[in-house]
């Protein structure tokens, strides 16, 4: 027996076999798959430092400045963004000085032991090294850690940090 299908029912059913096969295939695809068998793992996404901001520019030029992709580079799994060729040249050739305290999370989240975003925007160099902070209208956390004790709230904030896994 044969039924006569309308347009609808037949863009309908177009429809579920796409999502049937969309789902299908992803399912059978993992982010971190190796599908060639060497023991390496394929990425479908990155993992992008300061929110796209430049390293450089918070430590040499005192202000949080947008980096460009056309001058990236990546270091330990998490990739940096930079204004310049020169200064993605400076990171790679030392990149510790440049990284942010407590992974880039807000300092004083760690404080407390949890983990805020911090607006990019929001920072203060403590002892050479970047440390950000959450900012938003209800919360502006480089003024409450500006309130604390400073040997005190960092205290707080390392042991954290050193609790973590920091995978």
């Amino acid at each position: 027996m044969h039924l006569p299908m309308n347009a609808a029912t037949m863009a309908a059913l177009a429809l579920c076999a796409l999502v049937a096969v969309i789902a299908f295939a992803a399912s059978n695809a993992s982010a971190d798959t190796d599908h060639a068998g060497t023991g390496a793992s394929t990425r479908f996404t990155i993992a992008l430092g300061l929110a796209g901001y430049s390293p450089v520019s918070y430590i040499q030029n005192q202000r949080a400045e947008p980096g460009s992709p056309e001058f990236s580079a990546e270091h330990e799994g998490v990739t940096y963004f930079f204004t310049s060729a020169q200064q993605r040249d400076t990171f790679t050739s030392n990149p510790e000085p440049f990284l942010p305290a407590y992974g880039g999370y807000c300092a004083f989240g760690c404080s407390v032991d949890s983990h805020f975003v911090p607006d990019p925007h929001s920072f203060k160099i403590v002892d050479g090294r970047l440390h950000l902070f959450l900012k938003n209208d209800e919360v502006d956390a480089r003024s409450l850690w500006d309130k604390e004790t400073q040997s005190e709230v960092q205290r707080k904030a390392d042991a954290f940090w050193a609790g973590q896994s920091n995978d």
